[in-house]
């Protein structure tokens, strides 16, 4: 199952405060109000206000939280203070999986579907990490559970049409990446994901025009531009396809495989002194990459350096054994 090529959802530390404290800070304070009964308000005023102290401490302490372990020890405490918020619960799954804890995550997901079954995030976020566990089966049920309570969740629409891709289900990914897009025709990510669905059915023309509906609306997103690229390369366009590895590079210098296939253009136009530069990036990144190795090999030997080739070759079979 090849899933390289896709992105996984955004989950990043920064993304998760930027968008939940505000809610944080909300839920938890909410809940706890109207956890006192009118009948109890008198005489739990004094623990109202100290839950409320609490909850505005764990707040402060995700606030200030400079790295993932410091946002889960803060959404620890919020939790203490008040279990039954499932925005709290998400927040924490949204944590754990960032930090590759794929199934304590799924946990925390499962207790934010527990407290409240119509939470769409819970069911969409419980989807994200099923399929960054090679279940993509369950992955489907958990975003049609998202798309059953919200039809408008893009994103849940996006992920869905990736799993369905993963188990080569072609025709229904492409299917879900245009429901995605009809819900939100700026969805770079759905428009990138469907170019390569189409490419994978070798309608190669159309997948450009994804690719460049992608850009279009997000220039920054290099696997579009990456993708881009291998297209423009497989209709024999190796200046275009190098300009488009070229800003992929520029976006993300850390893709081994763009500077793989920016080395093979500039082999295949006579350009061996360049194309061993791009496939020494590409080994500089990833030194256990055997097309790299290999490109770099058949480079060398172009350049009738037959040693600096051999040892090439040699790498690479050394990392094959």
């Amino acid at each position: 199952m090849k899933k390289a090529r896709y992105d996984k959802a955004s989950r990043g530390y920064t993304f998760i405060k930027a968008l939940g404290i505000t809610l944080l800070a909300f839920f938890i304070l909410v809940n706890i109000a109207g956890a006192v009964s009118i009948a109890d308000i008198s005489n739990s005023s004094s623990n109202n206000a100290s839950n409320l102290n609490k909850s505005n401490e764990a707040i402060k302490a995700y606030d200030k939280a400079s790295n993932s372990d410091e946002a889960l020890k803060a959404l620890d405490n919020a939790i203490e203070i008040n279990p039954h918020d499932s925005n709290v619960w998400i927040y924490k799954g949204n944590v754990l999986s960032d930090l590759n804890k794929l199934d304590e995550a799924l946990k925390a997901y499962d207790k934010a579907i527990e407290i409240d079954p119509q939470n769409s995030d819970a069911w969409y976020n419980k989807g994200r990490v099923l399929y960054d566990l090679n279940k993509s089966d369950e992955a489907i049920k958990a975003y049609d559970k998202a798309i059953e309570i919200n039809s408008h969740y893009s994103e849940a629409w996006e992920g869905k049409g990736v799993a369905f891709d993963s188990l080569n289900k072609t025709e229904e990914a492409i299917n879900a990446y245009n429901k995605a897009i009809e819900v939100n025709p700026r969805n770079s990510k759905a428009w990138k994901n469907k170019g390569i669905a189409l490419d994978n059915l070798n309608k190669s023309e159309e997948a450009l025009k994804a690719y460049d509906k992608a850009i279009g609306i997000d220039p920054q997103n290099s696997k579009a531009w990456y993708n881009k690229g291998r297209v423009l390369a497989k209709f024999g366009k190796l200046d275009e396809a190098i300009n488009a590895y070229n800003k992929a590079i520029e976006i993300d210098p850390h893709n081994s495989e763009t500077w793989y296939n920016k080395g093979i253009a500039l082999y295949k136009l006579n350009k061996s002194d360049e194309a061993i530069k791009a496939f020494d990036k590409a080994i500089e990144i990833n030194p256990q990459d055997l097309k790299a190795l290999n490109g770099k090999g058949y480079a060398l030997y172009k350049l009738n350096k037959s040693d600096e080739a051999i040892k090439a070759f040699d790498k690479a079979i050394e990392i094959n054994l």
